[in-house]
């Protein structure tokens, strides 16, 4: 998780919450011995329906989705249909058989979410599970109405013989959708059923793939192929393969050459290093993730981790650098100092920023220490191959789309040419 971010139960999460909490009381409302206590569930059930709309225009409109969200906006529709539908089968108004189906299908989507939650998953609703849960409240209603009237004394008005006749034929379109939905549901997750996580590497997700440079392997005509790795702080190394984090920010080191650091790569290994490893510079919060090690010239170099990059982008302005402060674990006087470094020719004040998914591999490879790989410098080649390694990204697809959206959308509200 980040290191600073907006409190996962936000507005659309609250209304959710709060939707769940109306289900108890609508239950209570058909559970306890008063006149008026099917108006009482339809004004409650009302209210609850709203909530669904609510919660999800809110979030999509100011972009507050979040996993917790994704997990509990299709949990709290089931729960409102299902207590509704009980209480609505208690008064012979819904065919049981329906009601049958219609949980079934709701605890078969359950099961199949729960296998996602283990493969590191976040299964959002679909939009035909939003027309599902619609015509469910839309029969929901009618019947609500229809009790409701007959409370009041208006029981044999046309209106209540209207809603009475046509209860039956708006469960029907509500079951149909439902099961419809269902099958599209599997159908779309199948895989998901007989797939595993060894089976082959996880692809990141096409649309977010990094463009404007390639990853180079050369060569090496005394041995095998190189691949690139880039150097970085053994700590945040670990917080980055975590998924604590998913942005790296760098100016170059003085073996960069005149013009300094350039983003050459758009996948390219973890190279942890001590070199110029500073821990008075980074947040404490860092600490809690990795400590500090041991000398690392007596030891091998373990890699585990290789990253992929979505975008690359220069910070020209500080502001930008600092509404990026939650999403990483450098402190501001490091950046601050990196950001402002340009004394020599052709550097300009600013800060790389590339915002990474990285890849765990299954097997850790091991790599001894060489001199080609010491030195102040960002870029190195190393004789491993990413390509033939089982990897699993350390964030899930969504959450990290969420993530990035988030990040580029902090720094596109600064202007780029103000410091």
């Amino acid at each position: 998780m980040p290191l600073r971010r907006a409190p996962t139960l936000n507005l659309p999460n609250q209304l959710t919450v709060l939707r769940l909490g109306l289900c108890g009381l609508i239950l209570v409302s058909l559970s306890i011995t008063w006149r008026y206590a099917v108006f009482g569930a339809l004004i409650i059930f009302t209210i609850a329906s709203l909530t669904d709309w609510l919660d999800g225009s809110i979030a999509r409109r100011y972009n507050l989705v979040t996993d917790l969200g994704k997990l509990l906006d299709p949990l709290a529709d089931k729960v409102l249909v299902v207590c509704a539908l009980a209480g609505l089968l208690e008064r012979h108004i819904a065919p049981m058989w329906m009601v049958v189906l219609i949980i079934a299908r709701e605890f078969l989507i359950m099961g199949l979410r729960q296998i996602a939650a283990h493969k590191q998953v976040i299964l959002a609703a679909e939009r035909v599970g939003k027309h599902k849960t619609i015509s469910q409240i839309v029969a929901i209603l009618v019947s609500f109405v229809y009790l409701s009237l007959g409370e009041f004394g208006f029981g044999d008005t046309p209106l209540a013989q209207f809603l009475g006749a046509a209860q039956i034929y708006l469960y029907w379109f509500a079951l149909i959708i439902t099961v419809f939905s269902g099958a599209i549901y599997f159908w779309k997750n199948a895989a998901m059923l007989n797939e595993t996580i060894a089976e082959k590497p996880v692809e990141p997700a096409p649309d977010i793939l990094a463009s404007g440079f390639a990853t180079t392997v050369r060569m090496d005509s005394t041995g095998p192929a190189l691949f690139p790795a880039f150097k970085e702080w053994e700590g945040l190394v670990t917080v980055l393969g975590q998924g604590a984090q998913i942005v790296i920010l760098r100016k170059g080191g003085i073996a960069e050459g005149r013009a300094g650091f350039k983003p050459r790569h758009d996948k390219f290994w973890l190279f942890p290093t001590q070199f110029h490893q500073q821990w008075e510079q980074t947040k404490p919060t860092l600490r809690r993730f990795a400590g500090p090690a041991a000398d690392e010239s007596s030891k091998d170099i373990v890699l585990e981790y290789f990253a992929e990059v979505t975008d690359a982008i220069y910070l020209e302005s500080w502001a930008q650098v600092a509404r990026l402060d939650g999403e990483h674990f450098w402190g501001e006087s490091l950046l601050r100092e990196r950001f402002d470094y340009h004394d020599r020719p052709g550097m300009t004040p600013g800060l790389h920023l590339f915002i990474v998914r990285v890849f765990r591999i299954n097997l850790p490879h091991r790599l001894a220490p060489a001199p080609a790989y010491e030195g102040c410098k960002s870029w190195i080649e190393i004789p491993l191959d990413w390509t033939t390694d089982i990897a699993t990204p350390v964030v899930p697809r969504e959450e990290f789309a969420t993530r990035r959206s988030r990040i580029l959308a902090a720094i596109s509200a600064v202007p780029s040419a103000t410091a």
